[in-house]
């Protein structure tokens, strides 16, 4: 069985068992590519196995959904559907990509009648931000603060991955007024307070665990983009690259940077993110009161 054919099956078991409902978004190609680890190729070929079994519906910019068994859509138009119709072509591409006229047409609606669901452009994306913000599962706080700020660093991070868009598009200096945002910040305060942490210094290191996570879900979707430009991963990207690395700097003059050339950086950004909070944590259980 070749390798979109098997990806495709348990996709198919999902809807037949009912984790996939009518209506449910499939998961996208980039989604595919990521969590199968397999080339653009592959993933478009995964969901042209079950449109063609008539198990989804798939629109250019609009993602793909379950059908019912009659193979009907099930989507109504509802300011939560066009929302959602929205992070499904961010999703699948971008955020750039999302303007009112391309969301008529995944909604096969008129450019116009979009204003009647969400006011502007900037009202969707501040809905987006805020709809996804509340896919971040939140464990009930506990007397384990540094289990407690570790588990909401890591189910920020799942939604990033879930949406590579998310990211790029927050911002913590002039942030947007996200009411789903307000049990995230609540909770990984009250965490920095149980450390012992007085307010400032609590939302001084808050920010600054918020801006590590965010600085690296901003290399998420770039890094989706290069891979489906290039067909190579990070890492066989980085072995092409390894003669100039060389020329650029050589040994004699960065022994420092050939030491980790010579051995080579298996890339990871969920490594990446495992490091950075954990040394940041450990950080203040050594200095709660710096």
């Amino acid at each position: 069985m070749a390798r979109a054919e098997e990806i495709a099956e348990i996709l198919r078991l999902r809807i037949a068992t009912g984790r996939l409902g009518p209506g449910d978004a499939v998961p996208s190609t980039r989604a595919i590519m990521r969590d199968h680890n397999v080339a653009m190729a592959t993933a478009s070929r995964v969901l042209s196995i079950l449109q063609d079994a008539g198990l989804i519906e798939s629109k250019p910019g609009r993602g793909s959904v379950v059908l019912k068994p009659d193979g009907s859509n099930p989507a109504t138009l509802t300011t939560e559907g066009v929302v959602e119709v929205a992070i499904s072509i961010a999703d699948a591409e971008s955020l750039t990509a999302v303007s009112m006229r391309r969301l008529a047409a995944a909604l096969e609606i008129p450019t116009m009648a979009v204003y009647r669901y969400v006011p502007s452009r900037e009202d969707l994306e501040l809905a987006m931000l805020d709809r996804v913000m509340g896919e971040i599962a939140l464990p009930d706080a506990s007397d384990d603060w540094r289990g407690d700020l570790t588990a909401a660093a890591n189910a920020m991070w799942r939604v990033m991955v879930e949406h590579p868009w998310f990211a790029g598009a927050l911002s913590l200096t002039r942030p947007a007024e996200m009411p789903n945002a307000m049990a995230l910040s609540e909770f990984m305060l009250g965490s920095l307070h149980r450390a012992g942490l007085e307010p400032v210094q609590a939302f001084t290191d808050y920010l600054c665990l918020l801006n590590l996570i965010r600085g690296l879900g901003s290399t998420l979707e770039p890094e989706l983009a290069d891979r489906a430009e290039t067909g190579l991963t990070n890492d066989e990207w980085m072995d092409t690259r390894t003669s100039e690395l060389r020329r650029i700097a050589p040994a004699s003059g960065f022994p420092n940077l050939n030491r980790i050339i010579e051995v080579g950086y298996p890339y990871d950004p969920d490594t990446l993110l495992e490091s950075g909070v954990r040394r940041f944590i450990d950080g203040i259980s050594a200095h709660p009161g710096v």
